[in-house]
């Protein structure tokens, strides 16, 4: 454990701890505090924190967030104007009962961007504008989780899709989620807890799913996860960037929401180096929905 320039023996951050504040950062997003970029970035920084203490500065300026993480005394607190208690939960039974497999090394946890759907298409906002953050201490962790493979295909190659696609539902025990992101390093998936409908769930994966957060739940529509299929939107990602007209070197993602039907839509989001962005939404069968080219 190392030392802050205080003195003080600094706290490592767990998956769990680095997973609550990228949901506060989504949250932020959401609420629109924070544009896409400003969020990949503190997103990006969130994931490699080693500890507790580089976690903070990422949401101290947030309005309406509250994250308690491990090692504090009381709920630490984004710059809020309103008050409240952040109350510590305890992970849902149905986790405690399913060990899905050993948690094999140490596990990094990704970056999220669920509410980055919302940011591009302009949708109503799914998330409330005051939420609380808790990282979940789950009874018997050490059963829970998947091994993370080291040499795991990327996220978003076909190959990478395809995995991701058929685990989430073992690493969440549900068939259904609200959102899935996909990055090209890593990937997050959140679900509504089937036994506490007023809370979400999420878990994220790099080469193996690990971390957990719950927040309040936003009531967004589910899909289910066995109608996710690799084949249809994998050519999608790999063609975004000639299909919006994108040159240079470019960034990509995808996010996954249910359509009113129930269904998986596909939202591919495409930037570049000189902030060119654009996103394309494909429906379950890999059919245009949408192109939205750099303005």
């Amino acid at each position: 454990m190392s030392a802050d320039p205080s003195g003080a023996r600094a706290i490592r951050a767990t998956d769990d701890d680095r997973t609550a504040v990228i949901t506060a950062l989504d949250s932020a997003l959401a609420s629109g505090q924070l544009d896409q970029f400003e969020h990949y970035e503190r997103v990006r920084a969130a994931t490699s924190a080693r500890d507790v203490d580089e976690l903070r500065p990422l949401f101290a300026d947030l309005q309406g967030v509250r994250v308690r993480l491990h090692g504090d005394a009381g709920p630490t607190s984004a710059l809020s104007p309103t008050g409240g208690v952040t109350s510590r939960w305890s992970a849902p039974e149905s986790r405690r009962r399913r060990p899905w497999g050993a948690l094999a090394g140490a596990l990094v946890v990704a970056a999220l961007l669920t509410g980055a759907f919302v940011a591009f298409s302009a949708s109503d906002d799914p998330d409330p504008a005051g939420r609380e953050v808790t990282s979940v201490d789950r009874p018997g962790r050490d059963g829970q989780g998947e091994a993370r493979v080291l040499d795991a295909p990327a996220p978003l190659s076909p190959e990478g899709l395809e995995r991701i696609f058929s685990s989430a539902g073992r690493a969440s025990g549900s068939e259904l989620a609200t959102s899935l992101v996909v990055h090209p390093e890593h990937a997050v998936l959140a679900w509504t807890d089937p036994e506490h409908p007023s809370r979400t769930l999420r878990q994220i994966y790099r080469g193996g799913w690990s971390g957990w957060a719950d927040s309040p739940s936003t009531r967004e529509q589910s899909f289910r996860l066995a109608d996710l299929d690799a084949a249809v939107i994998a050519p999608v990602v790999a063609g975004a960037p000639e299909t919006l007209g994108i040159p240079g070197e470019t960034d990509a993602f995808l996010s996954v929401a249910a359509d009113d039907a129930g269904r998986p839509s596909y939202t591919v989001h495409v930037r570049n180096d000189v902030h060119q962005s654009g996103f394309i939404v494909v429906d379950h069968a890999g059919e245009p929905v949408r192109i939205t080219p750099p303005g």
